[in-house]
């Protein structure tokens, strides 16, 4: 019995992942949403279930799944998912789109990479990361669980990138660094020393320990 894919969410980035696994010759057959986020039985052509619905229906051997949503509250939300549902046997696909050049030592659980990323050797990557159109990670970076890479960031060499960071379009992570865990990293950012956890790096600005907002979805 073949296996039917389905995709985890019901945004943009769920549509967009529908789109790119198309290329790749993987068709989707529905979509999986939280109850409460559930407004239809269809999302973008194909059948929308709740989580209830889906784990009530379907087995882990009949289904192949995919994370499609991005970084509500600092990636904390995709966290509770993939914990939610391995506790039912489930694990999620991951997807690397036949346009990205990954040479990457290792590639965890339920990763998105999008066409056009670059992941040099030696690199090793965790649970749950989602790369963005046009994202260069250099050779020997080590990448945590659950962080989010946005359009056109740069990681230079030899970076850890610890749980759960946001890694802004066009931004760029200077080589021999460590981003703590919930770091934010603001578009077009330069980010030349370490940081800690929840440190907010702006564009156009000399980072410092100080240097912080409060940003409501970090909480």
């Amino acid at each position: 019995m073949s296996k039917k894919n389905f995709i985890f969410g019901a945004g943009m980035r769920a549509k967009e992942l529908k789109g790119f696994l198309a290329l790749d010759s993987q068709e989707i057959y529905g979509f999986i949403v939280d109850s409460e986020y559930k407004n239809s039985d269809c999302f973008d052509g194909n059948v929308l279930l709740s989580t209830e619905e889906f784990l009530e229906k379907y087995k882990p051997e009949e289904v192949l799944l995919f994370m499609g949503v991005g970084m509500p509250r600092m990636n904390m939300k995709r966290e509770k998912i993939f914990e939610s549902f391995h506790k039912h046997g489930f694990v999620f696909e991951k997807y690397i789109s036949s346009k990205a050049n990954v040479f990457a030592a290792q590639i965890g659980e339920g990763c998105t990479i999008f066409p056009g990323v670059n992941i040099g050797l030696g690199v090793k990557v965790g649970t749950g990361n989602h790369f963005e159109m046009g994202v260069t990670v250099s050779h020997d970076c080590i990448i945590g669980d659950y962080n989010f890479f946005a359009p056109g960031c740069t990681l230079c060499g030899d970076i850890q990138i610890n749980k759960g960071c946001f890694i802004g379009a066009n931004s760029t992570v200077s080589n021999s660094i460590v981003l703590s865990d919930y770091t934010l990293v603001g578009a077009g950012a330069f980010v030349s020393k370490s940081t800690k956890p929840y440190d907010v790096v702006l564009p156009q600005k000399s980072f410092t320990p100080d240097n912080k907002t409060s940003l409501d979805f970090m909480k």
